[in-house]
């Protein structure tokens, strides 16, 4: 019936020689049958609508061939707008997850950590409460994608937020901003320094990358806002850990620098880095890995 090889209507079954050896007539009894393959638009087979009888039809069964035709259209226009539907709901949770999670780590985005920001900075006008905002940023990275490759360095990334991303505690945000720069917020009281304790305890061991172990450290700059200080906005409190973050680049990498009066005075004082594009590959200062 699905291949329309069968009559839609057989008031005597023994009498088409197809369904008279029907297997199923060794399960149940058939002796009449009618049925209707139920396809799309476009002719993709949905199934068939189809009745049995023990017995067999009436005369003049086939006179409701028409109507069992308006049955299987009706359906067939029924399950075509739910897979449309289906497809809708597939695509739209595609461009979700494009936008909400990093395509190598599966963190969250540079959108996703702002939008938290925002509705935790809202949080902070209103019923005042501490949080943090950390930038971390690997250490001569660039050195890895020079020497090894940026496959390796993608293998890097993808490692280390593996092993970042239980770390976090539930409710805080933990994102690629871009190449290999991460932020995280930390909302509530005293979870900022301790998260980026565990955080940097991964660090403190090698990494075998194409057969070459390497030891890879971490610049990490936060911006604390207390329950009592002024809600900035979230690209000011970014830029804030940011630029706490390259203090602690300048101080010799692979430390933790707090944003206060004497990081911003002195940011506002010293070029920022040349021939380096924030959030891209080859992001990050220029130092010799040391092998274990």
């Amino acid at each position: 019936m699905a291949a329309g090889d069968s009559p839609q209507v057989v008031p005597d079954v023994d009498s088409d020689v197809a369904m008279a050896g029907a297997a199923a007539r060794a399960a149940f009894p058939i002796d009449g049958y009618v049925g209707a393959p139920i396809r799309s638009a476009g002719g993709e087979l949905f199934g068939t609508l189809c009745g049995f009888s023990p017995e067999r039809l009436p005369d003049g069964a086939e006179e409701h061939r028409a109507l069992l035709d308006v049955l299987a259209g009706l359906l067939s226009q029924i399950l075509h707008a739910e897979a449309l539907a289906e497809r809708a709901a597939a695509r739209e949770a595609e461009l979700v997850r494009l936008a909400t999670t990093d395509d190598l780590t599966g963190l969250a985005t540079r959108a996703v950590l702002l939008d938290r920001l925002e509705h935790a900075l809202a949080l902070h006008r209103r019923d005042p409460r501490p949080l943090a905002v950390v930038v971390l940023d690997l250490d001569d990275f660039k050195d890895v994608n020079d020497t090894l490759g940026h496959a390796a360095g993608d293998e890097l990334l993808l490692h280390l937020a593996q092993e970042w991303a239980p770390l976090v505690r539930p409710g805080d945000t933990l994102a690629r901003l871009g190449g290999d720069e991460f932020a995280l917020l930390v909302e509530g009281s005293g979870g900022a320094a301790s998260v980026v304790r565990r955080l940097e305890a991964v660090l403190a061991g090698t990494y075998a990358l194409t057969g070459t172990d390497l030891r890879v450290g971490v610049s990490a700059g936060v911006a604390h806002l207390g329950a009592d200080d002024p809600t900035p906005t979230a690209d000011e409190l970014l830029a804030r850990a940011d630029a706490a973050m390259y203090a602690a680049k300048r101080a010799g990498k692979g430390a933790v620098v707090a944003h206060d009066a004497a990081v911003a005075d002195a940011v506002a004082h010293l070029p920022r880095p040349t021939g380096v594009v924030r959030g891209a590959a080859r992001d990050g200062d220029v130092r010799a890995l040391s092998p274990r």
